[in-house]
């Protein structure tokens, strides 16, 4: 059966405890049938799935575990994973291009320095197989992060290079030895061949005082003073091409965008910058990314621009936006003809310090990335510009420099498809299966068998052929003759009464028609030792040493306060036991002074029937008593109560009463 999407989404977070426990940052994807993934959850604030343009995001997030590209869907599904297949290096930028008459997957990949990168241009067929590199060809040969743009039907490809050479900093006081300067530069290359068809290099056009960012002055500045930190006064970091050949590149530190001639590299004309050949109207924009053409012609040219409004030292705009702008070519005014905001959560919005971009889609939507926030936003074509989805890849420290979508990618792996199977007691089981990259996969098809035999024949026919192969007898659809389970999300999860030993999955496109098979796959059962760290869903996941060396020291803790509550309850006990002895001799001496003035009471009450000894003895004691009490009265300066157990009404007896109790003497005259 398949399970409700509430169910599958309760799996998901179950799976993923352990890593989001350990990483409260980024929400992650742990796959049962695909332990080697470890993909970023995609949390969506805002989806309104009839206005969503049709098509995948394509991002490519870092400083997280698994630095590579992610594909994702509208329902903000998992489509594909980079990671083991697409090679070493952090990737920038994945988009479609067309390649050979074919959509392909085109991305940078190298390794990431501060601000700029060292690497080359791929392209990925649909099969997800590197069919080209593309290297700048130059003394300083690498490629540059910020663009690798491949473009006329895949015959070349634009990108950008960071080249350091040696200049005269004299003028911003780093004169006692050799200055270093980082120039901006981008070439055109054809893809086969890697001939060099156009170059161009900034420090030939626009000098260094334009810059607005100087030596050591943000973390990716440069100081200037060695080879290895140069200053990176320009900062190229876009590249595009209208149809007349020229050029449209964007330049942060100077805060500017420039329209090269596709002939000689002169500057065709500025934008914005210290020396800007148009007045801004009412608008502006800094430290910004990701220019591109919208049309062009020779009155007037309309671009798009992510406005990042702070470069995290120095700050603009209280957020940041994305233009479309008209330059009059006659007049010389730039016009905001649009300024996306961000959407606002909790009076705040994205100030993208760093990376950013902005793109229109062919149904007039527009997708925006949010840099160093590794966010991302589709507006609807519509007037108000309606939020049509809203989501994110981590909140913090995580960075995705853009994010594109695509409605031509078709995904066609040539791995198999993956398949787990776990049964707790060996009676039901639950089967994960996937195919990462897998577009076209609509629903799968599960069989079961606990024939060894059928097993190895199978799983010996499979490694011969894509498809199962499957004609013995002995294999059992498990859900029915002509029933399909429809794929759901990333990992489609399906139950089944009772346990196989065996099994596989196909792979079903629309049509029914099979796409692929797994391997066969044998049931896991966790032997009795194993079963208490076990549910119906799958095992837990084994601490690792950091997590063991954590549950020893809660459970060493948990023992301390154990220990210490068992003290508190000791010395309690001795406490109530010395309360009671206190209290008993304090009972028991008031209870025996009590008996024996009761007694003096009863003697001196009765006179007449005791001796005279005993009642002079009684006389004598309460004399004594009586003093006592009055000199406590006297010392206490207020009334006080004859003594313990005697009453208040109770008075001693008179002198007179005494003196007639009193036997006469000898010598008394009367």
């Amino acid at each position: 059966m398949r399970l409700p999407l509430p169910v599958q989404c309760w799996l998901a977070c179950l799976f993923v405890w352990r890593v989001v426990a350990d990483n409260s940052s980024q929400p992650i994807f742990i796959f049962r049938s695909r332990p080697d993934l470890v993909a970023p959850i995609l949390s969506v604030f805002t989806r309104v799935p009839e206005k969503l343009a049709p098509g995948y995001y394509f991002v490519a997030p870092y400083q997280q575990i698994q630095e590579t590209i992610h594909i994702y869907d509208n329902e903000a599904n998992l489509i594909y994973s980079g990671f083991g297949n697409v090679g070493p290096g952090i990737i920038h930028a994945p988009q479609t291009c067309m390649y050979k008459g074919e959509a392909h997957l085109c991305f940078y990949q190298g390794v990431q320095m501060a601000g700029w990168g060292h690497g080359h241009g791929l392209i990925m067929d649909k099969h997800y197989r590197i069919v080209q590199s593309v290297e700048p060809a130059s003394y300083q040969a690498s490629s540059d992060m910020h663009e690798f743009k491949v473009i006329d039907e895949g015959k070349s490809a634009v990108m950008t290079q960071y080249l350091r050479s040696v200049y005269d900093l004299c003028r911003w006081n780093l004169c006692d030895g050799l200055g270093y300067i980082q120039q901006g530069a981008f070439q055109e290359v054809e893809v086969d061949t890697g001939k060099v068809l156009f170059e161009w290099r900034s420090l030939e056009h626009i000098d260094p005082s334009e810059s607005y960012v100087g030596p050591s002055t943000t973390e990716i500045s440069g100081s200037g003073e060695q080879p290895d930190s140069p200053w990176d006064y320009f900062h190229i970091n876009s590249i595009d091409k209208n149809a007349d050949g020229d050029y449209l590149i964007s330049a942060r530190h100077v805060s500017a965008v420039y329209k090269i001639s596709g002939v000689d590299g002169h500057i065709m004309w500025r934008l914005n910058g210290a020396r800007s050949d148009y007045r801004l109207d009412d608008f502006s924009f800094s430290f910004q990314h990701d220019a591109r053409f919208v049309s062009d012609n020779a009155t007037h040219t309309v671009i798009s621009v992510f406005d990042n409004g702070s470069n995290g030292f120095n700050t603009t705009q209280p957020y940041s936006t994305g233009q479309i702008i008209s330059l009059d070519h006659q007049t010389k005014i730039a016009t905001c003809l649009l300024n996306l905001a961000p959407p606002m959560v909790d009076g705040h919005a994205h100030l993208a310090k760093s990376q950013g971009n902005m793109q229109i889609l062919p149904n007039g939507n527009i997708v925006m990335g949010w840099g160093n926030d590794a966010f991302w936003t589709e507006y609807a074509a519509d007037d108000d510009h309606e939020v049509v989805f809203y989501g994110a890849l981590a909140w913090t420290n995580v960075m995705n420099y853009r994010v594109h979508k695509f409605d031509n990618w078709v995904g066609l792996p040539l791995t198999k498809p993956a398949l787990w199977t776990y049964s707790k007691q060996g009676e039901k089981m639950k089967l994960y299966v996937s195919w990462n990259g897998a577009t076209e996969v609509k629903s799968w098809r599960f069989y079961g068998t606990n024939n060894d035999t059928a097993a190895k024949s199978l799983s010996q026919s499979q490694s011969k052929s894509k498809g199962s192969n499957n004609d013995n007898d002995s294999w059992d659809l498990l859900h029915g003759d002509d029933a399909a389970v429809p794929k759901t999300g990333f990992e489609t999860v399906y139950d089944h009464t009772p346990m196989y030993r065996y099994t596989y999955a196909e792979a079903l496109d629309k049509n029914g028609q099979v796409l692929g098979a797994s391997a066969v796959e044998r049931t896991y059962v966790p032997n009795e030792q194993m079963r208490e760290y076990c549910d119906d869903l799958a095992c837990r996941f084994m601490p690792n040493s950091a997590e063991r060396e954590h549950e020893r020291q809660q459970q060493a803790e948990q023992q301390r306060e154990k220990e210490r509550q068992q003290e508190e309850e000791r010395l309690e006990r001795q406490r109530a036991k010395a309360r009671a002895k206190k209290n008993a001799e304090i009972y028991g001496g008031t209870f025996g002074g009590l008996a024996v003035l009761i007694i003096l009471v009863i003697v001196l009450a009765t006179r007449n029937f005791v001796s005279r000894p005993v009642h002079v003895l009684a006389q004598r004691v309460w004399s004594v008593l009586s003093s006592t009490v009055a000199g406590g009265k006297a010392g206490r300066g207020r009334d006080a109560d004859l003594g313990v157990g005697v009453g208040a009404g109770y008075k001693a007896l008179a002198p007179d009463d005494q003196e007639g109790d009193r036997a006469p003497m000898i010598n008394d005259p009367s």
